[in-house]
């Protein structure tokens, strides 16, 4: 990646393993496997999933991590997915959107806990 690139992320990436589950919006009857997170910052996300999403695609993601007990849900929108592993595994990347008070503390956390090395 290019210095210049890097200039131009308005966020952090953390490289952490965190599990998630997630769901297409208005279809949370319809839940996805869990899946490992790649990424992760204050402006998206990029994980791996089992079928492809349409860029603009919006997703709802419950993140687990370990400042909180339950779930945090996470909004976003689909930028693109890649296949990895040719009709298995794809990596999505996700922008988040509109996210809850206790998401945007989740992700500060996870910000903060990368920042002091651990």
């Amino acid at each position: 990646m290019t210095d210049s690139f890097k200039d131009r992320r308005q966020h952090v990436r953390i490289y952490r393993n965190y599990i998630l589950s997630y769901h297409l919006k208005g279809k949370g009857n319809v839940k996805y496997e869990m899946s490992q997170v790649n990424n992760i910052s204050k402006g998206g996300i990029n994980f791996i999933v089992n079928a492809p999403f349409e860029p603009g695609s919006e997703l709802v993601i419950e993140l687990k991590t370990p400042f909180l007990s339950d779930n945090v849900t996470l909004e976003g929108v689909v930028l693109d997915s890649k296949e990895k592993i040719q009709g298995l595994l794809y990596e999505a990347r996700v922008q988040f959107h509109g996210l809850s008070a206790q998401a945007q503390d989740v992700l500060d956390k996870i910000e903060r806990y990368s920042s002091e090395g651990k």
